[in-house]
């Protein structure tokens, strides 16, 4: 179905339009150049005819013709058959007539230029427009010869110059209109095509909308449509992986709010019960203390994605001692590595590193990489934080020996709510932590890499800009513990 406002005619009034702009101005010069040319012909043959048919009548006159023995010269020396030749006397009486006799071309008056031109004065006139119209064309000359000879010009009155015209017109204008019934056709035919793909397009955008994510467009050809339709597909693929990472993340914040909450509800039970020695309430309060600390964390870390996705988050960057602050986030770390029989190492530059940058925020980064590189670190195997120097940046790191990332996962574990694998997702976390170490670097003008391969552990570095520590002062903000 054509729509009157669709691109189908759009497209059929434009190139109707340019093909109209093209071959007006086509037509416009090829009529004055064909004219032109015509013109500079039908002179020359003019003058040529003139010429011929005088010295016909002289020869009449000399070797003693008969009239019909010249009008039958004249006649085959006329050429076309759209031309009448007049002889005329002194006077301007016509003495004799050939050409075509069932259309014979009207002579005009001989008493008018520039017939009067001619019999008066001598004078030679070629391819004349008479008439109105201007279609009729004269050419005239004066017979030369002695006073014996009666015929004193000859004269041509000619439509060959229209004829020839016509033909160029009458072609021109049948090969326009051609052209233009194709094109209409052509573009019809293309416009139909273009129009029935972005139609498709239109109605795999409504089922996104609707949630089918499933959707999948031919590509082919690869214009801008083409580009178009992989656009739609990427997003759509990448919709459908959001989507099952929102369900997984809301399987997984089902089970980790419910565990908790779970053995919370079966300790408080067992002590309202009594069936809690004494000696063992201590124990089971900090059970109860643990598993509030762990729902508290998973909220937090929802909330702060939130606030981050919606640029509710402040940055406020201050030349601070990085290398003190990462000793202290080791030794708050302590009893995790304890744990788990984890050796932890700081290397790189001997001296303490400063660099501008929001202190709280980046304490938050490190301590996310390293609670990471914690979970995933078999037992006994050690993780190394590294501060180095480099020009005007410091570039600081963590590298772990554990399970390691598989390189089709590594682009995509920055995306929340990822888990990559099964050894990661047996561990608990609910996704978010590496969405928010991108999050807050995005912030300071830097991102994080990540080197990593399966079973040889990962390497998660960032840069940030150095600065010039304080006279006297190693780190003049305290760092919050717990």
């Amino acid at each position: 179905m054509i729509r009157w406002n669709g691109i189908t005619v759009k497209l059929l009034l434009a190139f109707f339009a340019v093909l109209l702009i093209s071959f007006a101005v086509t037509s416009a010069i090829s009529v004055w150049f064909v004219s032109s040319a015509l013109g500079h012909r039908n002179f020359k043959f003019e003058e040529e005819q003139l010429n011929v048919a005088a010295a016909l009548i002289r020869s009449s006159y000399r070797e003693r013709w008969d009239e019909d023995m010249l009008r039958s010269a004249l006649q085959m020396a006329s050429g076309p058959m759209n031309r009448t030749i007049y002889v005329l006397d002194r006077s301007g009486r016509v003495l004799l007539k050939a050409g075509n006799p069932n259309s014979p071309l009207p002579l005009p008056s001989v008493s008018e230029e520039p017939l009067t031109d001619v019999l008066r004065k001598g004078k030679t006139v070629v391819a004349q427009p008479i008439g109105e119209s201007g279609s009729a064309r004269l050419s005239a000359a004066p017979v030369s010869g002695s006073n014996r000879i009666g015929a004193k010009a000859v004269v041509i009155v000619s439509r060959e110059f229209k004829r020839e015209f016509g033909l160029f017109t009458g072609l021109f204008r049948n090969i326009m209109i051609s052209t233009l019934v194709t094109a209409c056709i052509i573009v019809f035919f293309v416009s139909g095509r273009m129009t029935a793909r972005l139609r498709r397009m239109k109605d795999a955008a409504q089922l996104i909308a609707k949630g089918r994510f499933d959707v999948s467009l031919n590509v082919k050809p690869k214009d801008e449509i083409g580009e178009l339709a992989e656009s739609l597909n990427h997003m759509s693929r990448e919709l459908a992986s959001l989507d099952q990472m929102r369900r997984e993340f809301l399987a997984n914040v089902s089970h980790d709010l419910r565990s908790p909450l779970t053995s919370i509800g079966g300790y408080v039970e067992a002590m309202i019960d009594g069936a809690v020695p004494d000696d063992r309430r201590d124990e089971y309060l900090r059970l109860i203390r643990e598993q509030t600390q762990r729902m508290n964390r998973l909220v937090n870390d929802l909330l702060e994605v939130a606030r981050m996705e919606a640029g509710q988050i402040d940055i406020s960057p201050v030349p601070y001692n990085l290398t003190e602050w990462v000793r202290r986030l080791l030794a708050a770390l302590d009893p995790e590595f304890t744990k788990r029989a984890l050796r932890f190492e700081l290397t790189g530059d001997p001296e303490d590193v400063w660099v501008l940058a929001d202190p709280h925020r980046i304490d938050q980064v490190l301590s996310n990489l390293l609670l990471n590189a914690i979970q995933f670190s078999p037992n006994g195997r050690s993780i190394e934080v590294s501060i180095e120097r480099r020009g005007k940046n410091a570039v600081v790191s963590v590298r772990d020996e554990g399970v390691g990332i598989a390189k089709e996962n590594i682009d995509r574990i920055w995306q929340r709510f990822y888990k990559s694998d099964k050894a990661r997702s047996a561990h608990a976390g609910s996704g978010l932590g590496l969405a928010i170490v991108q999050h807050v670097l995005a912030r300071h003008g830097t991102s994080a890499t990540v080197e990593s391969a399966p079973g040889k552990g990962s390497r998660f570095a960032f840069a940030l800009p150095l600065a010039s520590p304080p006279a006297g002062s190693r780190t003049q903000l305290p760092r919050p513990i717990g």
